[in-house]
């Protein structure tokens, strides 16, 4: 086995093998991931394997320019064995930031609506509420756009390209659910209503369900479980793309700083002359006359 053989090989094994490892790894825990729909366990696989991509490449082609090969031998051993291609940038970059609008979906957004409930309301001097998630549906528009937006402000300084475009996967699924939507619970003549369809993703329901189980029993009372479901898995992954893309864009193109700026910047001090506000001035006599005997 020549040089340049044994450099694809050890390229495959330290970078093709682990990257499809980690997207095999994630499928197969899928189970214990809780996060909005299928599609994100391969975004979150993808930004696994474009993380270990972007970190291993570089020190292959040291590596390999430490054996005495050239950098147009490398970049031509890479491209014909597959180890390097041009869409791997690309792919990984909005898998990375797709999964974030994901991760905000699923963890920040509960998240923040059990710090503000357990920690803020009672400082203010508000009743804290007995279920988080109860808070979370009344706010549930502001629950999920505060934390997508300023993780898009912070995750844009790390990984700037593809960032205005983490609405693609997440507005995809939305329109096959609205789509392909189907409600056995009413009449065929209503389900097929699209306002019927539109509501019943975008109407929130501001009442959790509620559960209760046991070894023996369980029961779910309250609003439709199926239809808030939906809510958080459909609904909330679009208003959190919508929330990052627009703190991606204001970080890309500093709009906060421009509207601080405008903000804090002082007015100059207006001049005014006396013509302007019809002023007269009249000569002191009193005040003349003894500084000319003087």
């Amino acid at each position: 086995m020549d040089v340049k053989h044994r450099a694809l090989l050890w390229g495959h094994l330290l970078v093709t093998l682990p990257a499809f490892t980690a997207v095999a790894g994630v499928l197969f825990f899928r189970r214990y991931l809780f996060v909005p729909c299928w599609p994100y366990y391969l975004t979150i696989g993808l930004a696994l394997a474009y993380q270990w991509y972007t970190a291993v490449i570089p020190r292959w082609r040291i590596a390999q320019t430490r054996r005495g090969i050239s950098e147009s031998d490398i970049e031509e051993i890479g491209r014909n064995g597959g180890l390097i291609f041009p869409g791997a940038s690309s792919i990984g970059l909005l898998a990375v930031h797709t999964t974030a609008v994901g991760l905000c979906a699923t963890y920040l957004n509960f998240w923040l609506a059990g710090w503000f409930a357990h920690w803020v309301l009672p400082v203010i001097g508000q009743p804290t509420p007995a279920h988080v998630t109860d808070f979370y549906a009344q706010h549930f528009e502001l629950a999920n756009l505060i934390p997508a937006f300023l993780l898009g402000c912070i995750l844009v300084r790390k990984f700037p390209e593809f960032s205005t475009w983490a609405w693609l996967v997440p507005t995809a699924i939305a329109l096959y659910e609205l789509v392909t939507f189907a409600d056995t619970s009413v009449s065929v003549l209503y389900a097929s209503n699209p306002w019927h369809r539109f509501s019943y993703y975008f109407v929130i329901q501001r009442v959790a369900p509620t559960l209760r189980f046991s070894r023996t029993f369980f029961d779910v009372s309250g609003p439709d479980p199926v239809r808030f479901l939906a809510q958080i898995t459909v609904v909330a992954p679009l208003y959190c793309s919508i929330a990052y893309c627009l703190g991606a864009f204001v970080t890309k193109t500093k709009g906060l700083q421009r509207v601080w700026k405008s903000l804090s910047r002082e007015a100059p001090p207006e001049i005014i002359q006396p013509q302007e506000e019809d002023v007269v001035v009249i000569p002191n006599e009193s005040v003349q006359e003894p500084l000319q005997q003087q």
